[in-house]
């Protein structure tokens, strides 16, 4: 699985790309052979979205599955941190089963997708994504006789909610990719993508329990949206970070806060120029 992260956010072989249309033959099944056996001794990512949906599912604070689920990596050609799946002691998956998967109906992104991949074109003057099959030794489910187009596995799958909620995410590291690994993030930018990433209910806390409202200038709608909605709140956190990351202008400050926002530029203050920053 670790070839098939490195096939992402690279300029891709024709010969392995596939569009909507393109057709393949798979199918999985408890009574095949290999049942079971993708889901082990693989690397699988997760996008902030699949964090919470798991968290959720199993009652869980971000923090606590972040801590017992998941192990932190970084890539040399990002430089940002990822999260991924801790496996079992025997190499499998922890919501593995001989029955399937016990958090099926809201598995990660990349299990959706599975036996799909889905990578990013950096050609240059050519943007969107494309698709690839993930052919494995053991796996028996492409002599099966069901036949998909990549549309049709998309839409049986469920993946496009999973790709709509994270799509701010996926900008904020192709942003990061085109700036390229010469530039480091300093350890309070890292502590703010992870957090504002991953550990959604530490980043509403920083919302609501520090002087974040007095420093950015919100209405009462948007207030109440990331109060109550977790998934308008994780769009948020990622456009939080689009300002203060990369000075997108995706917020505005309050006077008071643009203020010091100015000192901050000129190098006083934290990366937004406010005080309110963890």
């Amino acid at each position: 699985m670790d070839k098939i992260f490195k096939k992402l956010f690279r300029n891709p072989d024709e010969s392995i790309e596939m569009a909507m249309d393109s057709e393949f033959r798979f199918r999985c099944h408890p009574g095949i052979s290999c049942f079971n056996k993708c889901c082990s001794k693989l690397d699988i990512f997760l996008s902030p979205y699949d964090i919470v949906r798991m968290k959720n599912r199993l009652n869980m604070t971000s923090g606590e599955f972040l801590l017992k689920y998941t192990d932190t990596i970084i890539p040399k050609d990002v430089v940002l941190p990822f999260v991924k799946l801790n496996m079992g002691k025997d190499g499998r998956c922890q919501f593995n089963t001989d029955a399937g998967c016990t958090i099926y109906t809201d598995r990660p992104s990349v299990c959706r997708y599975y036996p799909l991949g889905l990578g990013l074109v950096t050609r240059k003057n050519v943007g969107g994504d494309f698709y690839f099959l993930i052919r494995e030794e053991h796996c028996k489910g492409f002599e099966e006789d069901k036949q998909w187009s990549v549309g049709q596995w998309r839409v049986d799958q469920g993946p496009d909610l999973y790709d709509d909620m994270n799509k701010d995410w996926m900008d904020l590291v192709l942003k990061k990719k085109r700036i390229g690994a010469g530039y480091e993030p300093d350890e309070k930018s890292f502590r703010m993508f992870f957090m504002a990433c991953y550990d959604i209910d530490s980043f509403k806390s920083f919302v609501f329990e520090s002087a974040f409202l007095d420093v950015f200038d919100l209405n009462e709608e948007e207030i109440h949206f990331i109060k109550t909605d977790e998934a308008e709140l994780m769009k948020f956190a990622h456009r939080w970070l689009q300002f203060v990351l990369f000075k997108v202008p995706t917020m505005s400050l309050k006077k008071d806060a643009a203020k010091e926002k100015n000192a901050g530029d000129k190098g006083e203050g934290s990366s937004c120029g406010c005080s309110s920053c963890p």
